[in-house]
């Protein structure tokens, strides 16, 4: 499906609305799969028991105007979503601060059919990391 050329056509109906959730959420896992994420983060993620190879980005802003070097949202190798906000110096090897590392799972929708938006982003996401990971072990 030509995503960019649906989203050009018209309103989306709510299957064609969480393939294109499931189009980003992808699209940003295999860009932070395919590139390591900053050190600082990898070492961090690490001591807080986050196994890489087994977890997707679903979020990364890096430097920010306003927020901290490194923010966003991790759905780690338990299912897990955690937000985290850390400062790094500016070739983000070494951290600054922790600002936030929080499980945010609970606030998460999990439902698989919600009336008139269809699954929740948690439901989402992990079709996506399910499905990138059999990806990548079978290639």
């Amino acid at each position: 499906m030509d995503i960019e050329r649906l989203l050009r056509k018209r309103q989306l109906n709510v299957q064609e609305q969480n393939a294109v959730s499931a189009y980003w959420l992808m699209r940003t896992a295999k860009t932070w799969m395919g590139t390591d994420v900053p050190a600082a983060l990898a070492q961090y993620g690490e001591t807080q028991g986050v196994n890489w190879s087994e977890t997707i980005v679903l979020k990364l802003e890096v430097d920010f105007p306003g927020m901290p070097r490194l923010f966003g949202l991790l759905l780690t190798q338990a299912d897990r979503f955690v937000a985290f906000e850390i400062d790094t110096d500016s070739t983000h090897q070494q951290i600054e601060s922790v600002d936030r590392w929080e499980d945010v799972s609970a606030h998460q929708d999990y439902s698989t059919s919600n009336s008139g938006t269809g699954k929740g982003f948690a439901a989402i996401a992990r079709h996506v990391k399910r499905e990138l990971l059999a990806q990548l072990r079978n290639s």
